[in-house]
């Protein structure tokens, strides 16, 4: 018996948003094959906690994170999809975000940050 291994092609970082759709399109596939079980327990796991924890629809959270990857160089996608993910309100929630990253924005690049999230912010 031989096993077919898995090669990794690429690697993408998915704000929560974003992974919730992606779940959401996967059950309704697996509910047209096999509505007894139409997802694995880890997948329904992770499904529900993105359903209580996405805070932006995901073609904002797309749009948002493409525009934090523009707005410095050091903020690469992994740190873009952190900070919508938790979408900091003011200057100490990102140097939390950043504690243990080998780079810490300026207050003035943490204000650009800011300004970027509060037009995607949700309302309450």
């Amino acid at each position: 018996m031989s096993m077919i291994g898995r090669k990794k092609l690429e690697e993408h970082y998915m704000t929560i948003a974003e992974t919730k759709e992606l779940l959401e399109r996967r059950k309704a596939e697996g509910m047209e094959e096999n509505p007894e079980e139409p997802m694995f327990y880890e997948a329904r796991v992770s499904l529900e906690h993105a359903e209580r924890f996405a805070k932006l629809r995901p073609e904002q959270a797309a749009e948002l994170k493409g525009k934090l990857v523009g707005l410095f160089e050091w903020l690469d996608e992994r740190r873009a999809v952190k900070i919508i993910d938790l979408l900091p309100e003011d200057y100490f929630d990102i140097r939390v975000i950043f504690a243990k990253e080998d780079y810490m924005p300026t207050p003035e690049e943490a204000e650009e940050i800011l300004k970027l999230l509060d037009e995607y912010r949700p309302e309450g």
